[in-house]
């Protein structure tokens, strides 16, 4: 299966792997660093905010949390606590809103 080019995993390799049961697999490559990501700005984290709900509110997606933790040097989202403050990352590709019809 390919990877899209707006996925957390674009530009990593695939590795042939032989599974449990004998069978052949590809998988993606895990990530040992984060990339590089251009961030202009910073956010404070207020108490009860969750990354989830900031990605939804910056991209429209929560599910695009992965974005913010891959603009810091967090290692796990639930680290985050009140009083952090984020690197932001512009949006792009992987970031923008899609619309299904035109309005």
């Amino acid at each position: 299966m390919p990877v899209q080019p707006d996925s957390r995993f674009a530009n990593l390799p695939l590795l042939r792997v032989t599974a449990p049961d004998g069978r052949d697999r590809q998988v993606v490559a895990l990530r040992l660093t984060p990339p590089p990501v251009p961030s202009d700005r910073q956010h404070p984290i207020m108490q009860g905010e969750t990354i989830d709900l900031l990605a939804h509110r910056l991209y429209g997606d929560a599910r695009l949390w992965w974005r913010i933790l891959d603009a810091n040097p967090v290692v796990y989202p639930l680290d985050i606590q009140a009083g952090d403050r984020l690197n932001l990352p512009q949006p792009s590709t992987a970031t923008r809103i899609t619309r299904a019809r035109r309005f």
